[in-house]
């Protein structure tokens, strides 16, 4: 290849290209685009060394690179070297210096190829400096979820709270009623019995009255019972983040009877579907919650407050996976919200209550606290289905 030609395709060359030679360090070769970067031109810097040049700071660190290729006889690849032009312009650079040889292996020539990198070394920084930002970002919406997620189940335990004592004042009151009967029928009895005039009538009617009396007593404090034991079962679950196993189909059972002050006023027929020996080791709280919202979802979207409607929870498994749908027969999601219900404050009943967090905190611990997956279908006028599925390997 003819030398000119040589000359000029490094000319034209889009990076610094210059050459010094190895006993005086002066320069010999200054491309054009050399020119540009460093703002002196050829006929500034041609037989002048660093020293004529740049700063002294600046020739120094170039002297120093210098004499470590003539004693290292090897490439010397600096990723980001900061230069300054005539200017005064900081520039940042990926230095190349390179050995070149005589025909008797003597270095006679050091090469230097300088790329600037300024643009994509600021770029570079920006981009740290605002991924930067965005972990702390995302940290504190991750702390903010975690705060809403735990008010929201404090929010709820509260509401059951309430529930129990709502609850278990019926069977207690009529069990109260029960045994002040039984009181009073006593106080009367051991008056009759006192003044020597019982008849066998009188016992046989006293004895029935105590007969009914504790069977009533008996069967509401049973019932207060089983009240308190779904009660708390139901409370434990929401305040712990354990895993356990339980039966699903009767835990849902649980969930929805301490629920039952909310829609006991209601008119909604709510009804579980599923094998009751189903199994699974996995998180009763998550469960609760999801459960929950979805329950209070239906109630506050799709429902009128004189709607009758129809809430159904259906569980099977599925090969390696357990089902979980939720139907309402409620008015429907339009279709252009429907892709927005798992989206965080997506509400369309904000001035009604609405948080527009329900959903999204739903699609939460479905995906991440339970590793499963959920998908919504919805007609408007027909209903909306919520279709769960759960890995196998949380199940038994």
């Amino acid at each position: 290849m003819p030398i000119t030609l040589f000359e000029q395709i490094v000319e034209s060359l889009p990076t610094a290209v210059f050459a010094k030679e190895t006993e005086s360090f002066r320069f010999v070769f200054w491309n054009g685009f050399s020119g540009k970067l460093f703002g002196y031109s050829k006929d500034e810097v041609l037989n002048k060394t660093d020293y004529d040049i740049f700063p002294a700071e600046l020739a120094d660190r170039y002297r120093q690179n210098d004499i470590k290729v003539l004693e290292t006889r090897e490439l010397l690849d600096i990723p980001e070297e900061i230069s300054h032009s005539a200017s005064g312009e900081s520039i940042i650079l990926h230095r190349r210096e390179i050995p070149i040889y005589d025909e008797e292996g003597s270095t006679c020539y050091l090469l230097v190829i300088s790329e600037d990198i300024t643009e994509q070394k600021n770029a570079h920084d920006s981009l740290t400096i605002a991924n930067e930002a965005w972990q702390d970002t995302l940290g504190i919406l991750r702390e903010s979820q975690s705060k809403l997620i735990e008010a929201q189940k404090m929010a709820s335990l509260g509401g059951l709270v309430a529930g129990i004592a709502h609850e278990i004042n019926t069977p207690i009151g009529i069990g109260v009623t029960a045994a002040s009967l039984l009181d009073q029928k006593i106080s009367e009895f051991q008056q009759l019995y006192n003044s020597a005039k019982m008849k066998r009538s009188d016992l046989e009617k006293f004895l029935d009255t105590v007969a009914q009396s504790g069977s009533i007593i008996s069967s509401n404090l049973d019932r207060a019972a089983d009240l308190v034991r779904g009660f708390k079962q139901v409370a434990v679950d929401q305040s712990s983040e354990e895993k356990r196993v339980f039966a699903l189909v009767p835990y849902l059972e649980d969930v929805i009877l301490s629920l039952r002050p909310k829609l006991k006023r209601l008119k909604h027929n709510t009804k579980i579907v599923g094998d009751k020996a189903i199994e699974v080791e996995s998180y009763p709280g998550a469960f609760s919650q999801i459960a929950t919202n979805f329950i209070m979802n239906s109630i506050i979207h799709a429902y009128d407050d004189e709607d009758e409607g129809n809430i159904v929870f259906e569980t099977h498994l599925d090969g390696r996976e357990v089902t979980v749908e939720y139907t309402d027969d409620g008015r429907g999601i339009p279709p252009e919200n429907l892709t927005k219900i798992f989206e965080p404050f997506f509400t369309t009943k904000r001035g009604d209550g609405g948080s527009g967090l329900g959903m999204h905190i739903v699609y939460n611990l479905v995906t991440q606290k339970l590793g499963g997956s959920i998908n919504c279908e919805s007609t408007v006028g027909i209903g909306t289905k919520f279709t769960l599925k759960l890995p196998i390997a949380n199940f038994k």
